[in-house]
């Protein structure tokens, strides 16, 4: 017998493991998001210990928690819906039931904080009693950071001794006498200086000889920088005098040319125009037979072309040499030589009667002629000038601009030379930085060593000293053990200072609450004192509101949340964190003991959105049920023709709605919409905004069940249907008690698969539902992750779950016809 060989396929497996694990991990983490108690939103952490239920009791069977029993009363004693319809009787006790509510949640809300309070105390209490435990272990830390601190210091030295200096003197040039960083660094300094540095003029001597080796390496390429720094600060304040008034003058000359070469030129070519046909009428006085009998006074004719013609002449001059103004000088120009053929017209013609006409249209042009003559003359007075200038203060520009670029690309070219210079320095700036830190390293490990207990003020050193090491471990760049030995201490740190801002926290909103339950008590007992009365005088049929009642909404939903919750969620998530890291396991339960108690006490003041889940899901199961109950009807019985019976356009009848089925939905949507609000007209069920017309809107994948249905029906032998009809069955008698029957694996998975579809559909559904109270389970699921919900991932979560939940039942419930229902009908035998 041949023996079988086992091959172990390690890659293949473990290439299986990894895809199962990728695959499944969003299925794992909705179910562990929906049991946090934490914000996972705001949260770091992937997974979490803090577990509860809240968010599927807040779906499934929302507690009426303070705010939401105020808002009820308030709504009893106003009469507004729903509660317009009770009687005095059911007001009564509907108030009466809430004020006992509120008064037990009073009473929770104490008793809560007080076995918060108690196990807060207890763990103030087991530090303070380990406060030196506590320092002990701090001051071991820090005295292991500055072994290894100082191992790294010995292991780099020695260094060259200017090179050192270099970098001392950069340090050491910023600082006075009796500094700290002095103090870090002075033994080096007396030591490479061959100086006793015993006061501030023995430091000014040493910085002189250290400035030296500076100057002789980096010195002198930092004063070129600083050189070129200011000269370039100095040309770009000129720069920006030079485009300041360049942008003036582009200003008033863009501003003239838009007034000569769009205004004023139309205005010139149309005075040219009626002058030129002046001059054809005088041309035309020699072929006049008539004479004037009398007397023309011509002389201010002929004065007004004189001194038109001297002041055109002066304005073309300022004109020329500017091709911009080259339409304007062309036009003055003609303007001119028309003017200068009226400056002398033969007495004979004087005579004509038709001169009088030329004279009057003249008279009448004259205004237009000196006006516009008047408005060249002011814009041009002093054009050269200004345009002389404007290309003085261009070329200024250019030249600035030109000097700018000529010296940033000399700083550019003294910056290499300084990166490669200090470069060469990295490891001496490392050890300077080292040694510095080591000397306030010291000072912090004395710190720590006097602290004695562990109150405020202790929390407070700690908290500084674990800021020191922050601000030092950000700053340095080397990955080696000391950055290692600097995380740690950090990480074993921080939870000193995360306790720090949980007692603080815990203490303010202690000193809050207690006030904001003053206020609650007072607004309580006034309302307890009156709302019988309102309530009679209300069912009076007067509108009325208790004020005591608007003002505890207002410290519920205001003076809770600024002065007291806000504290509070800071106090639970820091109990998390300490749960965790925390260095004594005996405060675990203490601290969850803490966030399980004001977890409590938030969901009882917490102001909640109203949302409609059980309807969206009632409404999702509806709305499925019908569709997959039409759909697999209208398929069983369409399909059976196609299957038994022979008719024109059957092949093709049953392609063509296939080739309609290839086509999504969601591409008639426009006509669907369209004939849902005619119908919404008339029918009120099959509209807009309706469950019936979703329903309609859906009813749009029979082709594809029905080829399914199809295939099955195919496999059924004709023979017993034959037979029954011998024994006298009618044609849908055999259809229903013998095919139908038979058909019953893939009616079901029609069924089934119809069901789940319209479950998860979310596009047509978008498109047509408006009301929030219509919404599906799918558009509910969008609802949770936008707007107030938007953060809310555990309630996202536990609702996706839940909605899950009629899918599988129902597939559950049928999964035995599932998959003989789609094998038998794909193949033919």
């Amino acid at each position: 017998m041949r023996k079988i060989k086992h091959v172990r396929r390690v890659f293949l497996h473990a290439f299986l493991v990894f895809s199962i694990i990728i695959i499944l991990f969003p299925t794992i983490w909705v179910i562990t998001t929906s049991f946090r108690r934490d914000e996972a939103a705001f949260s770091s952490d992937l997974f979490t210990t803090r577990l509860t239920l809240q968010n599927y009791i807040d779906l499934v069977a929302p507690e009426k928690n303070v705010p939401i029993l105020i808002q009820d009363m308030q709504n009893i004693l106003s009469r507004a819906k729903p509660y317009n319809e009770l009687s005095y009787s059911q007001a009564e006790q509907k108030i009466s039931v809430s004020l006992q509510k509120i008064t037990s949640y009073l009473k929770e809300t104490r008793l809560r904080y007080e076995d918060a309070r108690k196990s807060y105390e207890y763990i103030s209490e087991f530090l303070q009693n380990h406060s030196e435990e506590i320092k002990n272990t701090a001051s071991a830390d820090l005295e292991h950071l500055k072994e290894t601190v100082s191992k790294k210091i010995m292991d780099k030295i020695p260094f060259s001794s200017e090179e050192f200096m270099v970098v001392l003197y950069e340090y050491l040039s910023k600082e006075k006498y009796g500094s700290a960083v002095f103090n870090a660094l002075k033994d080096d300094l007396s030591s490479l200086t061959q100086l006793d540095i015993d006061s501030s003029e023995d430091f000014e001597n040493a910085l002189e000889k250290l400035k030296m080796i500076y100057d002789s390496y980096i010195g002198k390429y930092s004063r070129q920088y600083e050189t070129k720094t200011e000269e370039l600060e100095l040309l770009n304040k000129d720069l920006a005098v030079v485009r300041s008034q360049l942008n003036e003058f582009q200003k008033e000359i863009l501003n003239l040319d838009m007034i000569l070469n769009q205004d004023l030129i139309n205005e010139m070519n149309s005075i040219m125009e009626s002058l030129e046909n002046l001059l054809d009428l005088k041309n035309s006085l020699m072929e006049s037979s008539v004479e004037n009998p009398w007397l023309i006074e011509d002389e201010w004719f002929f004065a007004s072309i004189s001194s038109t013609i001297e002041q055109l002449e002066k304005i073309k001059s300022r004109f020329e040499g500017f091709l911009d103004y080259e339409a304007v000088l062309n036009t003055v120009d003609r303007i001119i030589s028309i003017l200068y053929e009226f400056d002398f017209v033969n007495p004979n013609m004087k005579k004509k009667l038709i001169y009088s006409d030329l004279l009057r249209a003249y008279q009448e042009l004259q205004p237009r002629i000196e006006r516009i003559a008047k408005e060249l003359d002011e814009l041009s007075i002093n054009l050269p000038e200004k345009i002389n200038t404007f290309k003085q203060l261009g070329e200024k520009f250019s030249e600035l601009n030109s000097t700018i670029s000529d010296l940033k690309a000399q700083q550019e070219e003294i910056s290499a030379k300084l990166e490669t210079i200090n470069s060469q320095f990295n490891d001496e700036r490392m050890m300077v930085n080292l040694k510095i830190f080591l000397s306030q390293l010291e000072n912090r490990i004395s710190t720590v060593s006097s602290i004695k207990s562990f109150e405020k003020a202790d929390l407070l050193k700690y908290s500084a000293v674990l800021n020191w090491l922050r601000g030092f471990f950000n700053s340095y760049n080397e990955r080696d053990e000391v950055y290692e030995e600097l995380k740690r201490v950090i990480d074993k740190m921080r939870w000193i200072e995360e306790y720090r801002t949980f007692a603080t926290k815990f203490e303010n909103f202690s000193k809050n609450l207690e006030s904001v339950f003053i206020d609650v008590e007072r607004y309580l007992q006034d309302f307890q004192i009156s709302w019988k009365q309102l309530l009679k005088v209300s069912f009076n049929g007067i509108f009325v509101t208790s004020e005591p009642l608007s003002k505890l909404y207002d410290v519920v939903k205001l003076d809770f949340v600024t002065r007291v919750r806000s504290d509070m969620a800071v106090v639970m998530r820091k109990s998390g964190v300490l749960m965790k890291i925390a260095p004594f396991s005996q405060l675990k339960d203490d601290f969850g003991a803490v966030d399980k108690n004001l977890f409590r006490v938030d969901q009882i003041w917490k102001q909640k959105t109203k949302h409609y889940f059980l309807r969206w899901v009632l409404n999702s199961v509806i709305v499925s049920l019908i569709v997959a109950f039409i759909t697999t009807a209208v398929c069983a019985v369409a399909a059976y023709p196609f299957s038994r019976m022979r008719f024109v356009g059957r092949r093709y009848g049953i392609l063509s709605l296939l080739l309609i089925q290839m086509f999504p939905s969601v591409i008639f949507m426009v006509a669907i919409y369209n004939l849902l609000n005619f119908l919404g007209r008339y029918i009120d069920f099959l509209g807009i905004d309706s469950l019936g017309g979703l329903i309609f809107a859906y009813l749009t994948n029979i082709a594809y069940n029905m080829y399914l249905i199809k295939g099955f029906y195919d496999l059924i032998p004709p023979s017993l249907e034959e037979a029954a009809i011998v024994d006298g069955a009618t044609r849908f008698q055999s259809f229903y008690k013998i095919v139908l029957p038979l058909a019953q694996p893939i009616l079901t998975v029609v069924f089934l698969l119809v069901f789940i579809g319209t479950f998860n559909e979310y596009v047509i559904a978008r498109i047509i539902l408006q009301n929030v109270q219509n919404y599906t389970y799918a558009l509910g699921l969008w609802a949770f992750s936008t707007g107030p919900y938007e953060t809310e991932w555990g309630l996202f979560t536990a609702a996706s779950l839940l909605g899950m939940m009629p899918m599988v039942i129902l597939f559950l419930s049928l999964q035995r016809y599932l998959v003989s229902g789609l094998t038998r009908g794909a193949v033919k035998e």
